[in-house]
């Protein structure tokens, strides 16, 4: 059995789907729980600097949700084919955006104006995840126990705080359900942990012992991994089996940006699609027709799919981009998430109206996070041999080529071609393949 060890804070947050999916898999491993004083002494060990991190044998992995849809993957709670698994993905990156939204409003210096000016909206998305569940019998996707119920009951509190809401599950009684789905599972019995939860109030940290739990993992039994519902590429051929496309269209705005991606997919895939680009006026009439109200969306067959990182996934593995096995995925999203963490970092600014917070916020990423994240993205693509992944073209070079262009705009990172200049090398590699560039050439044209 290979030695594990998860490396995060003492709390739940973005560990405790993780703990939960190592307990239910029977895997024993090692709560490797880091106090926050001696954060920076092991952040330059960490694979981007940051927590949490899986170490399988000596090799560490990062990103969070990347490392839970690997373990579920593994352990029989992702989907039976790739549509199933597109749906996982959509509705987890849904929920993610939800706890986005949340932090721009409690992480601004003008919490009460940020949380007005959200709540509506934060509603509407709340209302939709409900939905979500509801259809699916309690469970986040599938109508089943998977992976993004995990997910969702380990990141339940910590998304509570980012709300404000801290009778959320009460609100919503769906939400209840996930956790209890979890919980009550048999193979998460013996599951022990202490935790460390958010004050509501002010946002302190303070110990809790769940009624669950009273230690990390039970040291003196060693879990056998139930092989009934381990599932790898070799025993899983459906998932190998995508169902054709015959009517395809994407709805997304006259831009680059989370589109561009998706459209260099399909035509690498060689798909016809009806390329629906909206114009700004027209959102609003489109907007509820939409699963999340958001764009892009993927139509495939009169069926609509969300979440533009869902879909590049989905596409890259019917296209022959993803990795050949299920520890080759996660190196691919690792890298996508992490750089989907940069450019969060100056959407931040992007989106701030106060101009001198909006001043102050890029100054602290320009002081203390580009530089390292930046560096971190620099010496991932020269060690793949100019690829984001695998030492070769994936998905995830797609994701980077499309968003490449307005991802400089948004850092404001002077000579970024410059400094880094196996960014720029890893974009051209995509717009150079004869499919893309024929879409491109032809397509109209946009700056972002």
């Amino acid at each position: 059995m290979p030695k594990t060890v998860l490396h995060y804070f003492p709390a739940r947050a973005l560990g405790e789907a993780i703990r939960l999916l190592l307990a239910y898999s029977g895997q024993e491993f090692e709560d490797h729980q880091i106090k926050f004083e001696d954060w920076e002494h092991f952040k330059t060990l960490m694979p981007f600097g940051q927590l949490p991190v899986l170490e399988i044998d000596g090799k560490m992995y990062a990103q969070s949700t990347a490392i839970a849809r690997y373990l579920g993957q593994k352990n029989g709670l992702a989907g039976d084919n790739l549509e199933e698994s597109f749906e996982i993905d959509q509705n987890i990156e849904f929920m993610i955006h939800i706890r986005e939204e949340a932090a721009d409003a409690i992480y601004d210096k003008d919490v009460t104006l940020k949380a007005t000016e959200y709540e509506d909206n934060l509603k509407t998305l709340l209302t939709k995840l409900d939905e979500i569940i509801n259809r699916n019998n309690g469970h986040i996707a599938a109508g089943k126990l998977t992976w993004g119920d995990f997910v969702f009951a380990g990141s339940f509190d910590y998304m509570k705080v980012m709300l404000r809401m801290p009778d959320l599950e009460k609100q919503y009684p769906s939400f209840q359900r996930v956790i209890d789905a979890v919980y009550s599972n048999e193979k998460m019995r013996t599951y022990k942990s202490i935790s460390l939860y958010y004050n509501l109030t002010n946002m302190s940290l303070c110990t809790c012992t769940l009624n669950l739990s009273v230690q990390c993992r039970s040291r003196d039994k060693m879990y056998i991994v139930d092989i009934r519902h381990l599932k790898t590429r070799e025993d899983s051929s459906d998932l190998n089996k995508p169902k054709k496309m015959s009517t395809v269209k994407l709805y997304y705005f006259q831009l680059k940006v989370a589109g561009e991606a998706i459209r260099m997919l399909l035509s690498y895939g060689g798909q016809e699609f009806e390329d629906i680009r909206v114009a700004r006026e027209d959102w609003p009439e489109l907007k509820p027709s939409m699963p999340f109200g958001q764009m892009p969306v993927l139509e495939i067959d009169g069926q609509k799919y969300a979440q533009s990182t869902a879909i590049a996934r989905f596409l890259g593995r019917k296209y022959g981009l993803a990795g050949k096995d299920i520890e080759e995925d996660l190196q691919i999203d690792q890298i996508v998430d992490f750089f989907d963490d940069i450019r969060l970092k100056a959407v931040s600014v992007f989106y701030e109206t106060d101009e001198n917070v909006k001043a102050k916020k890029q100054e602290e990423n320009e002081k203390n996070h580009y530089p390292v994240m930046l560096k971190k993205l620099e010496e991932n693509i020269t060690k793949n041999n100019g690829h984001m992944a695998l030492g070769k073209l994936t998905w995830a070079d797609f994701v980077f080529a499309g968003m490449y262009d307005v991802f400089k705009f948004l850092l404001k990172v002077p000579d970024i071609d410059e400094k880094y200049p196996s960014f720029k090398k890893v974009q051209e590699k995509v717009l150079a393949i004869p499919k893309v560039k024929a879409f491109c050439d032809k397509a109209p044209k946009s700056d972002y």
